[in-house]
């Protein structure tokens, strides 16, 4: 009867402390590696201006030369399985963000300006609406940029048509770091969207990747090799510019931009950290 009734109380303390425990956030189901995330069931918009907190944001339906500098949060498993606000499916492994005003969805290179950790992401979502936050990282981008645990860090945000910043542009962006600029812009997240959602066509023109220019040919050629080894459609080409020769190493043409997203994820997978695509 006294061990039965000790074994009793044992499994009540132990499942009353089993729901006290938080459960830890696990990785990838399925390759335990980051990813982008497939697409499936978005569609490329902007939106109407909508209105957040007494506030009014205007989505822009192409942003290049984006480069900004704020606060980054990150969202995870109460939204994962979600719905974002250009359709597709969030996945907290995945490397996606929410941002207030991009064109859904945009590739953008986010820098963490504490410990100079880079990532590329893809923005499906909305958001974020909390104070002066610039942009919202799936939990799997925020723990590659090494702040999953701090919950916020201070990031640069940059379109892919922007150089990736060195170590002294990083120390120099920490050192005078500001809020980033508002545009006026429309909101979804990953919990709610806006009315009057408007498709945007693709953009024109070919696409390339560039992984580097030099004024070594030698050093061109050396990365062209490497390079042709994973991806035959790499090409060292000169150019003039500014009356000087250089020699530009780029993968493409891309027509399709899934394929492109998928050659930038391997290429980070691979060593090759600072992609830019180049629009022609």
């Amino acid at each position: 009867m006294i061990t039965t009734l000790l074994l009793s109380i044992l499994i009540a303390v132990t499942a009353g402390c089993s729901k006290k425990l938080p459960e830890p956030l696990p990785d990838s189901p399925t390759t335990g590696h980051a990813h982008l995330p497939d697409g499936k069931g978005g569609i490329h918009k902007t939106g109407n201006p909508y209105k957040v907190g007494g506030r009014w944001y205007k989505p822009v339906s192409d942003e290049t030369a984006y480069d900004e500098t704020g606060i980054a949060s990150w969202y995870g498993r109460d939204f994962h399985g979600k719905h974002t606000a250009n359709g597709e499916t969030y996945d907290m492994h995945a490397l996606s963000a929410a941002h207030k005003t991009l064109p859904l969805p945009t590739l953008v290179r986010v820098t963490n300006l504490d410990n100079g950790r880079s990532v590329i992401v893809r923005v499906n979502d909305r958001g974020p609406f909390v104070k002066e936050r610039l942009i919202d990282l799936s939990y799997a981008a925020a723990q590659q940029l090494g702040y999953a645990d701090r919950g916020t860090a201070h990031v640069r945000v940059q379109t892919l048509d922007m150089p990736a910043p060195n170590k002294k542009e990083i120390l120099a962006s920490t050192a005078t770091f500001r809020p980033a600029r508002r545009h006026d812009a429309n909101h979804t997240s990953a919990s709610g969207r806006p009315s009057g959602v408007a498709t945007v066509s693709s953009l024109p023109g070919k696409m390339f990747i560039q992984l580097g220019a030099f004024s070594s040919k030698a050093n061109a050629i050396r990365l062209q090799n490497k390079l042709q080894a994973y991806f035959p459609n790499t090409r060292a080409t000169r150019i003039s510019l500014a009356g000087k020769t250089l020699y530009r190493v780029r993968m493409g043409p891309f027509e399709d931009r899934t394929n492109m997203e998928q050659t930038i994820l391997s290429l980070q997978n691979k060593g090759f950290q600072k992609p830019m695509v180049v629009m022609q």
